[in-house]
């Protein structure tokens, strides 16, 4: 849960996106990038939408590269978010590497087409089960995935996001999905 008082700032990717809108947000995501200014706090931009939001829509924010906290977190925040932030790449591989891992390479390749396309759908099912309209953004960037790499890397970012957002457990169950999506029938 984030602190009332810390503050976030738009990163270069997320002031491109207020003029751009490549990534075609949702309304209350758009509006909360707009309002986070480097001066707005938390309890601030909660009184915009319904409280209760405002944690997830901040973490997605920040899983998608639009938001930073300013220097003005807190230190147990940033020592909290050094320890619980695993880079992309390390848990990426982490995944890749798993014993039977839904998108390792059957024996002597790639997964199928139709492994890659079922693990997709298992993890937008799975999404959309766990977090209801706001799984939109997420669920996005999963249908964008082309090749099992994309898959993987988008795999490891949503359940970061998931397990800062509801849990551990939702970025295991998360995982989970994808794997038994991708196994062949």
């Amino acid at each position: 849960m984030l602190t009332p008082n810390t503050i976030f700032k738009k990163t270069e990717a997320g002031v491109a996106e207020v003029s751009a809108r490549a990534l075609g947000l949702r309304a209350v995501l758009r509006r909360v990038l707009i309002m986070v200014d480097g001066r707005q706090t938390v309890a601030t931009l909660a009184s915009t939408v319904r409280g209760e939001e405002i944690d997830g829509l901040i973490y997605e924010l920040q899983s998608l590269g639009l938001v930073d906290p300013t220097g003005g977190a807190t230190a147990a925040q940033r020592n909290t978010a050094s320890t619980t932030n695993v880079s992309t790449d390390a848990t990426t591989n982490a995944i890749a590497r798993e014993p039977g891992h839904s998108l390792n390479a059957p024996a002597g390749g790639e997964p199928t087409k139709e492994q890659l396309i079922s693990a997709k759908l298992a993890a937008v099912r799975t999404l959309n089960d766990m977090l209801g309209p706001t799984a939109e953004t997420f669920a996005l960037r999963i249908e964008k995935c082309r090749t099992p790499n994309e898959l993987r890397e988008q795999v490891a970012l949503i359940r970061q996001s998931l397990v800062k957002m509801i849990g551990e457990a939702s970025g295991t169950r998360f995982v989970d999905a994808v794997r038994d999506g991708a196994k062949p029938s």
